[in-house]
């Protein structure tokens, strides 16, 4: 079943690499992201299947990766292109190094998916309910974040500003905030399966934060932000009083 897991993303994101060079193209990098936790939720839930968390946990992920696989689709053929790949996709090295550690990072992030799929009979409790409820939550979060950006880049009033109405009021980044809700509420339904060295799975919501704030999230948001608002009063009002990514913490 491990097996399967891995060959199963390694093949998707191998086909998205093909794809997105022979194309000079990122208008799919997203759909096969989105795709890779589907497929491998998918083949486990085929294989052993046999408990309502197992059930759950298919809903989940198949609502998450459709939502966000959507909605970075219309996105990307809104604006045409993902400027961060301009010189990446040039050179085959680089930038299938990209879809390497996509897919290291969609296997890490599984963790937790493949550790619930691995045991028979859960017996569904006050945990998992938690553990639902804040991916819920998250997942609603993150969606209405999306959508408020998506509808505010739209409308040609707002050229050359910033959001910062909605979410976006609150924290300088709440999609983010939703997406590691998301990641952190799949682990705690793994909580009551965990045994020894399988609580490495924690290393799941740890490396989607690590992600976005150190490396493919807010530190490229940040710097195109900079560059484009930079200058103005009220961005640098809204970057000092505005929280980060955790309302009242960071």
């Amino acid at each position: 079943m491990l097996l399967e897991s891995i060959l199963t993303v390694l093949i998707i994101n191998a086909i998205g690499l093909i794809w997105g060079y022979t194309q000079q193209s990122d208008k799919a990098t997203d759909l096969f992201y989105s795709l890779s936790f589907i497929a491998l939720t998918g083949v486990l839930w085929l294989t052993k299947a046999d408990s309502l968390m197992h059930h759950l946990l298919l809903g989940m992920i198949l609502l998450w990766g459709f939502r966000l696989g959507s909605y970075l689709f219309k996105r990307i053929h809104a604006i045409g292109k993902d400027d961060r790949f301009d010189e990446m996709r040039k050179h085959f090295i680089r930038f299938a190094s990209f879809w390497t550690i996509q897919a290291l990072s969609v296997l890490i992030l599984s963790i937790p998916i493949i550790i619930i799929f691995q045991k028979a009979t859960i017996k569904f409790g006050p945990i998992h309910l938690l553990g639902v409820a804040i991916w819920a939550l998250g997942l609603s979060i993150e969606t209405i974040a999306d959508q408020q950006k998506f509808a505010f880049r739209q409308n040609s009033a707002n050229d050359g500003q910033f959001i910062q109405t909605g979410l976006w009021k609150q924290l300088q980044h709440p999609n983010y905030f939703g997406e590691i809700l998301c990641w952190l509420g799949i682990f705690i339904c793994a909580i009551p399966s965990l045994e020894n060295w399988e609580w490495l799975a924690i290393i799941s919501p740890i490396w989607i934060t690590f992600l976005l704030i150190f490396v493919s999230g807010i530190p490229l948001l940040k710097k195109a932000s900079n560059k484009k608002y930079g200058s103005l009063k009220s961005y640098q009002t809204y970057q000092k009083n505005t929280p980060l990514l955790i309302p009242f913490v960071y």
